[in-house]
Parts: C-alpha cells; sequence; structure tokens
C-alpha cells in the first residue's frame, strides 16, 4: 500500500489492467474481456473515456488506474457496484464497501443518510450509510488524478440520464413493430451471453416475466427453466404455472412458510449473504433468496445457469403513472419533488417529519440535477426513479444469484429498450397503456389464452383488493395503535410469503402499530443489526 490509490476487487474480474467486469457490447458486437481491455487502454482523455461509456452496452464496471490517474465506471443502471473513499491522502477503490469503510476509518453512520435508508430501504447519490464511503452512481464515471499538494482530487461525471424527448409520432401498428424489432436485437444479446447455457426466469404473474418467456420462445432459445415460490397455491405461482405450460416451459416451485423463515433467517448463509448484497447503501433482497437457494441445494437447476428476471420493464413502461396520474396529464406538474418523496420515501411515518422532509428533497433535486433538462414532470419523475430506486432496490436484487455462483442479464435494462421508452411520449405509458397491449398481442400470437389469463389475474386482483380492504379497516395507519394484539398477528401470519416472521413478533407488532410497512421493518432491522455490530466491532 505504498502507492496514493489502492485497490481491492474481490468478485468476479477479468485478470488484467484495466480491470473489467461484466460484459461490454460495442454496438451490437459483445467484446471479450481481452477486447474490451484493449478497447480501454487507447482511451487517452476524458471525452474518450465518456464517449465509450456513452455507447456502450450490457451491464460492467471499469477500474482503469495508472499510477495515481485514472477512472472508475459502472453501467447506466449500476449493475455492479463499485464503491471509494478517501483517508490521510489517499484513495481506496473497491467492489466491497465495507473493506473501503475500513480503511477509511468511518464508525458512525451518517444520521441522514440512516434516516432516508429507513425512509425507502436505500441511501441516495453517491453517499452511502457512512459520510466517507461513496458509490459510483448508474450512469457516473469518476475520475482521479493528484493534486499540487499530493493528495488526489476526485470528479466524479455523470454521462448518461434517463431523460425522454424525440418522441415517436408513429401510429400503434408502427410502433408496435419498432418495439418488436428492439426487442428481438435485445434478445439476441442475451442468446449471446447465454451461449447456450440455461436461462433461469422467475416467472411470477405479471407482464414483464411473462413477457422474457414469450421473447425467449419467439427467439428460439430452447434451454429455459421458470420457477416460482411462496405459500402453497398462491396466485402468483398459479399464474406462473399456467404461463410456463402454454409455453411449454419446464416450471419448478419452491414453497415458504413461516417456520421456514425464521429458520433462513437466522442461518449463517444468510448473514453471509446480507454483508455481501448491501452495498452499506441497499436493503438485501430476500424475496428470491430461499428459492434459490433450494434450486440449488436440491440441484434443480444446472450450475451454470444464467438467471433472467423481468425487472423493470414496468417502471419504463409507465407503472408509475399508478401513483400519481396526473403527473402525466397534467402540462406541467407543480409538485413532483413531492410526488417522489410520496412515491418512495413511504416505508415509515417519517415523511411526515417536516425538518427530515426537507432534507429528504434536497437530496432529491440533487439527484435529478438541472430540472430544465427534462422535457415534462413524468421525466422527472421516471430519471429518479431509474438513477435511484432501479439500480439500488431493484437491481441490486441480482446479488441473490452472485452469492449462490450463478449468472444473470436484465434485458429489461438493455440500453435498446432504454432508448425506446424513452422515445414514447406520455400518454402511451399512462397505466401502460401501450405496452400492455404490446404482451397481451404476441401473448395471443404464442397460444396464450387472455381470457384464461385475465380470469386468473382478475381471481389475483379479487385476492388482494379483499386484502386491501381488510387492511384499511383493520389496519389503519393513525389508529393501529389502538388494535388488538390477536389482529396484528394474524397479519403476521398471513403474509403472502411468511417473511414478516423471520422478525420476533412482538418488535414487529410495534413497528406495525407505528405505521411501518414490511420493507420499512426489513429496513428497521437491518439497522439495528448494523448498529448492533458496529458497537461489537464485527462491521
Amino acid at each position: 500500500m505504498n502507492g496514493k490509490i489502492i485497490v481491492n476487487l474481490t468478485r468476479n474480474w477479468h485478470p488484467g489492467i484495466p480491470h473489467v467486469r461484466g460484459t461490454i457490447f460495442d454496438g451490437t458486437k459483445k467484446l471479450s474481456p481481452d477486447e474490451a481491455q484493449s478497447a480501454i487502454r487507447v482511451l487517452n482523455d476524458r471525452d474518450a473515456v465518456t464517449s465509450f461509456l456513452k455507447k456502450s452496452n450490457g451491464f460492467f464496471s471499469v477500474v482503469n488506474v495508472e499510477g495515481n490517474n485514472g477512472w472508475i465506471a459502472v453501467d447506466r443502471i449500476r449493475s455492479l457496484p463499485l464503491f471509494y473513499g478517501q483517508h490521510n491522502g489517499k484513495l481506496f477503490i473497491s467492489d466491497d464497501a465495507r473493506w473501503v469503510r475500513e480503511h477509511v476509518h468511518d464508525n458512525e453512520m451518517d444520521p441522514i443518510a440512516r434516516e432516508e435508508f429507513l425512509a425507502c430501504g436505500y441511501v441516495t447519490g453517491s453517499d452511502t450509510l457512512f459520510p466517507n464511503v461513496k458509490q459510483v452512481q448508474a450512469g457516473e464515471v469518476v475520475f482521479f488524478k493528484p493534486s499540487e499538494d499530493s493528495d488526489i482530487i476526485v470528479e466524479p461525471l455523470r454521462y448518461y440520464r434517463y431523460v425522454h424527448g424525440n418522441y415517436f409520432e408513429d401510429e400503434t401498428e408502427i410502433l408496435f413493430r419498432k418495439l418488436d424489432e428492439t426487442l428481438i436485437n435485445i434478445f439476441q444479446n442475451l442468446i449471446s451471453y447465454a451461449s447456450g447455457r440455461t436461462i433461469v426466469i422467475p416467472l411470477s404473474g405479471g407482464y414483464d416475466s411473462r413477457l422474457v418467456a414469450l421473447m425467449l420462445k419467439k427467439t428460439g432459445y430452447k434451454n429455459i427453466i421458470a420457477f416460482s415460490y411462496g405459500k402453497p397455491g398462491n396466485w402468483e405461482a398459479e399464474v406462473s404455472n399456467i404461463v410456463a405450460k402454454k409455453l411449454d416451459i419446464s416450471w419448478e416451485f419452491v414453497p415458504y412458510s413461516n417456520d421456514n423463515w425464521y429458520k433462513w433467517y437466522r442461518s449463517d448463509e444468510m448473514k453471509a449473504y446480507s454483508e455481501f448484497a448491501d452495498g452499506l447503501v441497499s436493503l438485501p433482497h430476500i424475496q428470491d433468496w430461499p428459492a434459490v437457494l433450494m434450486l440449488k441445494k436440491e440441484n434443480r437447476i444446472p450450475d451454470e445457469a444464467v438467471f433472467v428476471p423481468g425487472h423493470t420493464a414496468d417502471k419504463l413502461t409507465g407503472s408509475l403513472s399508478k401513483s400519481c396520474p396526473d403527473i402525466y396529464k397534467l402540462p406541467n406538474y407543480p409538485h413532483v419533488t413531492r410526488a417522489i418523496l410520496e412515491t418512495h420515501y413511504n416505508l415509515n411515518a417519517s415523511i411526515k417529519n417536516n425538518i427530515i422532509v426537507k432534507q429528504f428533497e434536497w437530496r432529491v433535486l440533487r439527484t435529478l440535477g438541472d430540472l430544465a433538462q427534462y422535457p415534462d414532470s413524468a421525466s422527472i419523475y421516471e430519471s429518479w426513479d431509474v438513477s435511484e430506486r432501479q439500480p439500488k432496490f431493484i437491481v441490486n436484487s441480482l446479488r441473490v444469484y452472485e452469492f449462490f455462483g450463478y449468472d444473470w442479464w436484465i434485458p429489461f435494462w438493455d440500453k435498446g429498450f432504454m432508448n425506446f421508452w424513452c422515445r414514447v411520449p406520455k400518454e402511451r405509458r399512462l397505466y401502460q397503456c401501450f405496452y400492455k397491449k404490446y404482451v397481451d398481442r404476441i401473448s395471443e400470437q404464442q397460444g396464450l389464452s387472455l381470457q384464461e389469463l385475465q380470469i386468473n389475474t382478475e381471481k389475483a386482483i379479487s385476492i388482494k383488493e379483499k386484502i386491501r380492504s381488510v387492511a384499511k379497516r383493520t389496519l389503519p395507519k393513525r389508529y393501529r395503535w389502538m388494535l388488538p394484539e390477536a389482529i396484528l398477528t394474524r397479519h403476521i401470519k398471513n403474509h403472502p410469503t411468511g417473511s414478516l416472521s423471520r422478525f420476533p413478533r412482538k418488535d414487529v407488532i410495534k413497528l406495525l402499530r407505528q405505521a411501518y410497512s414490511s420493507n420499512g421493518i426489513a429496513a428497521y432491522f437491518y439497522i439495528k443489526g448494523l448498529e448492533e455490530n458496529l458497537r461489537k466491532g464485527e462491521v
């Protein structure tokens, strides 16, 4: 450690300099790791670096260090996170946030970052839970160079933002064909990456994972397994099974139960996974964790499998409009920042605290940058989600597959898909009207009975509405403190996956009374555990 820049990379990096992880496409050409390294070596200034990153597709991170100069970068969606921090004139770079924290000697959490994590399950911007540990943001490159006094100057630059514009004016049929062509190209990239290996689809009852299955069948890929999980008989699994059977895809189911959740959560494997996945910035995703654990242990999927989840086509195609349709209907919605807070900072009641709300508003605006770059409020609303919640809360769930040694691919974060939806007018994104018509059409083309799917989906919606209706009567937030313990215990017991049973029941009941959501309860216990480990010196 004699130099000013110390690099510690612990995960699946290609040997050699510059350090490259993941897969980079130059246009339609998939670069081998050696080709990617060669392409990066000839980038001789910042403009060349940013130009290369802007045109690159795929999912990757890069660490390019030469002496006390260089740069680090992640892709548009931060699918492979990087962290850095400075201490005593040195710069520490790693894919392990805990290693950086140790070397910058951060022993206390940032209080605002802590409150933000409790409110939404992740920390926004370049911050983490610890003030001197930073993360490379989605679509960001961080340059560094020595200063005159021999310190290291760090200069982050956002090379990509998800901004709408240059809208399509085509008739629906023409636009359907354009989307079809876009998706075929995207899935050809996936097929090139998978290279004949088994593709495993986490198949739910929704549109996105169904579209993955439909496109793989349409492009002729044969080696596919789908799976679902949860309490036996749950509606998501029922719809998943119907889709798999109709498309002649092998289907696996992993049952969940309250008792199993209690055991899984306390296992050494779960503890190791949490530290592997959180990056000191994200609530570890655990919904799929037991399913992948059991599929692996029971040899129900091959070791070389590639997981292909459907997230998160729904957000690019307009599902956020359900939370605040006026943003998509009005020419200029005046309260977009507040709408972002109400949509995303809602895991507990902290959004009611005016002092904390002002801090959150500042952090939202910091992420968005110059609001003049966005054509309308809907673009602001979606861009924040793509920069923050999707990379840190949704895409970070890929750590589940990595933890068990599997590869993954996320076709709906392919550059082509993102570029297409940037050009779809907000009227066609409202309630996902265009997207759902497209998926319904290709479902019919491949023999899926929309009537059968609709019946099952309506049954699912009916069940969800009944649950919501009961919740409104029995769990109104402002009256939860008055509810009998038996009602709250029933709520814990009847959780759709049983996952609330992993926490002490008395504590969960207390948090439910304080208007914590399920993810809010998980965030609370994560922070509590992290604080205990800090006191023990075990972080």
